[in-house]
């Protein structure tokens, strides 16, 4: 009686490995969302995943490890919908300025100052970081500089200029007196001066620009330096 049940459990269990191995199993589709920066034939070929693939058997800490090798990558999710539904959620770093390094050597860096690339030229528009001292750089970590207040500027005002939806806009930042800090938007400078009120100052320079009818034929600066309920803008002929 024994060996008959042995028997009857051992076909169930071979029965059950060969349909979990079965075409059933088999990658049908791969959905891949919340990419931007990486391309999808990138994120495929780090994958290592085609269509055909048993499902079950996919090695995802793998393929998240492959994928995370792109600096713009800050976070990979797998998420298996049987029977071949492969569901890929990509949370990328997001690229808020360039930082002039060299002449003709620019660095891309990220809401937190993390280096994902150098190159020589740069297309989309972001602002250009002037006045940070530094030696060295490390791809994938953070700008060694040793004025850590002039770093700490420059990413908080480029985060609230994300926020207000004005990082494509202003062309420059720059942090060379920490306590005249400007930005340049157009031919309109702003001295933001410190990292007081940086996000108040942003909503305010919001206001100022769209108050004006035609941005482009202005030509001057700002001053931003302290809150107040009233700000001129001083036209340079």
């Amino acid at each position: 009686m024994k060996f008959k049940v042995t028997i009857v459990i051992c076909i169930l269990v071979f029965g059950a490995v060969m349909f979990l191995l079965s075409p059933y199993f088999s990658v049908r589709e791969i959905v891949i969302s919340g990419n931007a920066a990486v391309n999808r034939m990138e994120i495929e070929d780090r994958m290592d995943v085609v269509t055909g693939d048993n499902i079950l058997l996919i090695n995802t800490s793998a393929a998240r490890r492959r994928i995370m090798e792109n600096l713009y990558v800050d976070d990979v999710s797998f998420e298996r919908e049987l029977p071949g539904r492969l569901i890929v959620t990509i949370r990328e770093r997001r690229l808020i300025a360039y930082v002039e390094h060299t002449p003709g050597s620019f660095l891309f860096i990220d809401e937190t100052g993390r280096v994902l690339e150098v190159r020589t030229f740069f297309t989309d528009p972001l602002p250009l970081v002037t006045g940070l001292k530094f030696s060295s750089f490390q791809l994938g970590e953070r700008l060694n500089v040793p004025n850590r207040a002039a770093f700490g500027i420059v990413t908080l005002y480029a985060q609230s200029l994300q926020r207000h939806s004005l990082i494509h806009s202003v062309t420059h930042i720059d942090v060379t007196d920490i306590y005249n800090t400007r930005l340049r938007f157009s031919n309109i400078e702003f001295n933001v001066g410190d990292a007081r009120d940086a996000d108040e100052k942003v909503r305010v320079m919001v206001e100022i620009l769209l108050s004006l009818p035609n941005v482009a034929s202005y030509r001057g600066t700002v001053d931003l330096r302290e809150i107040s309920d009233q700000y001129f803008l001083s036209i340079i002929v």
